[in-house]
């Protein structure tokens, strides 16, 4: 069969394949949840979730990812008395004015969350503009946004900032909001893995000699932890070390002098780790922090299901608990080359944490998907937020859901990353507002719950599962290493990534007659053992291609 004709039989297939989809699903006349009533409900024909826009075609989880990173773009309005973008200075926007609106800022967490789901948008859609975007987040978290060199805690990013106020360090929970030197331990983590991944997405070196300084400060003040101290207090005074708050804990009714306990040790974890890889900085001390760190999350958390403390505005009571602790942990043992070198016990544990979120925050299902709360107290954990739960919370358990199927072929697992995700797009209006709770709630509009912590999720999915990637489209889904550029043409996708040896997972329209890596042809096998590529058909003339590269980082991909 010549290649012309091959050509519109493919065609041919994969319109009957649309149009059969599209016969297996309905629009309901009514909302999936009376608080989410932005998008008509979309099921299929056994009554099942489906994403709102073009499920047929798969382009339900690009749609919200395209809709979030244009009001971020272009939406997001300056406020007229510092002439800053609202995401500078505010966690919140307000639905009608879309300028601030929350008390508090929460700048380092949510410029963290921008790196993590930048290094998964810009791959798949080449969109430079996202990058300047981010860079002018991290700009100004260090300009205005680091402690002083000469504190105890130096050189590290504040969590907060008071409501548009253009310098950082103000409003931290369970402090006068005019103190100013108060700081959040596992956020030297979260952001500070993020100065690492842009230093290697740009290579300016700016941005890893801000992560190694927050290295340096978490490897100072690291100590062993225990059942009623983590490895590092949760809120202390950078200028003195001092802990702040005082608290009642909550299982032993003893006050507590201090808050010992709390925050995303694994944001703390992931960051040692990337700087012992890349050997940057103090890497014998690093090493030994991590794994101090790593040891305790598995001794205690990973088996007591304390997962307590972590977001800025919540007073610290060690009973209440949180879904973002444990699946960010989740997630970073997917980060793993192999899981099992750090916790022989994976399977195991991550399992329960799905298992866990799910029975403790769950609320639904809805159309047989589940939504996820942020927080509560046992036993019926109705703290926060929503009967809809939230939009980066549910989306988060799908993505740990699907690359929990990745590595183990869990079905259910598969099943649930579906429905959840497609259930997170109804969160999405179509004029790119992206809610984080609902309607009902004071203050829906947060830029890390709508579309930091939100997009990263899809990205973090498609890479798992490339079947949930649109159908008859290019993308780049998923590189182990920070991809640095992406050019994409009709029948090519060239692309560098930071390191020379990585793996890559692309979902193409066509399929690649030629790949090379620098100047090296790689052979198609049938697996990776070594360098080359795998393709996998998929129904309607699509491929997966996985592509393994040891020498050079130059890739190019062509049909």
């Amino acid at each position: 069969m010549n290649r012309s004709l091959r050509h519109v039989y493919m065609i041919l297939f994969a319109v009957v394949l649309v149009s059969l989809s599209a016969a297996g699903q309905q629009q309901l006349s009514g909302w999936v949840n009376a608080q989410l009533p932005w998008q008509k409900a979309v099921v299929d024909n056994d009554g099942r979730l489906l994403a709102w826009y073009h499920p047929e075609k798969n382009q339900g989880y690009d749609k919200v990812l395209r809709l979030a990173w244009d009001f971020i773009e272009h939406k997001v309005p300056n406020d007229p008395a510092t002439g800053l973008k609202i995401y500078l200075i505010n966690s919140v926007y307000d639905d009608h004015t879309l300028q601030g609106f929350n008390w508090q800022g929460n700048p380092a967490s949510l410029y963290g969350q921008f790196v993590d789901a930048l290094l998964g948008w810009y791959p798949y859609s080449g969109d430079e503009e996202a990058i300047k975007v981010v860079r002018s987040m991290l700009d100004y978290q260090l300009a205005h946004g680091t402690t002083p060199s000469d504190w105890d805690w130096p050189s590290v990013p504040y969590a907060t900032s008071c409501k548009n106020s253009p310098e950082y360090g103000g409003c931290l929970q369970d402090s006068p909001r005019d103190f100013i030197g108060g700081i959040e331990t596992d956020k030297l983590g979260e952001l500070g893995i993020g100065y690492v991944l842009f230093y290697e997405m740009t290579g300016e070196r700016k941005y890893l000699d801000a992560g190694i300084k927050c290295a340096e400060a978490l490897a100072k003040h690291a100590k062993p932890g225990d059942e009623t101290h983590t490895p590092w207090p949760f809120r202390v005074d950078a200028r003195t070390g001092r802990v702040l708050g005082g608290h009642l804990n909550g299982y032993s009714e003893e006050v507590i002098e201090g808050e010992v306990y709390g925050g995303m040790v694994v944001a703390n974890v992931r960051l040692l780790d990337e700087l012992v890889r890349l050997k940057a900085g103090n890497t014998d001390s690093f090493a030994k922090t991590r794994e101090l760190a790593w040891k305790w999350i598995l001794a205690y958390p990973m088996e007591n299901v304390r997962w307590s403390g972590y977001f800025e505005d919540v007073p610290q009571n060690d009973k209440n608990l949180n879904q973002a602790a444990p699946t960010m942990t989740a997630y970073y043992l997917f980060t793993r080359p192999d899981p099992t070198a750090v916790d022989a016990e994976w399977v195991n544990h991550v399992g329960h944490v799905i298992d866990w979120v799910r029975r403790s925050l769950g609320r639904g299902p809805y159309f047989q998907a589940w939504a996820i709360d942020e927080q509560g107290v046992p036993p019926d954990f109705q703290g926060c937020c929503s009967r809809a739960g939230l939009a980066s919370d549910t989306s988060r358990w799908g993505a740990i859901n699907a690359l929990y199927y990745e590595r183990t072929g869990d079905a259910q697992a598969r099943e649930d990353a579906f429905r959840s995700l497609n259930y997170a797009t109804y969160f999405a209006a179509s004029d790119g507002k992206i809610s984080c709770c609902g309607m009902g709630f004071e203050g829906q509009y947060w830029f890390d719950d709508g579309y930091a912590d939100y997009t990263r999720n899809y990205s973090w999915a498609m890479g798992a599962l490339p079947e949930f990637a649109p159908i008859g489209e290019n993308h780049l889904l998923r590189s182990s290493s920070v991809v640095q550029k992406v050019t994409y043409a009709e029948h090519s996708v060239q692309y560098k990534t930071f390191d020379a040896a990585a793996t890559e997972v692309l979902r193409l329209h066509f399929k690649p007659a030629r790949v090379t890596a620098g100047d090296t042809s790689l052979p198609q096998a049938e697996s990776l053992q070594q360098d080359g590529y795998t393709v996998q058909p998929l129904a309607g003339g699509d491929f997966v291609v996985r592509v393994r590269h040891s020498k050079s980082g130059d890739v190019r991909v062509s049909g």
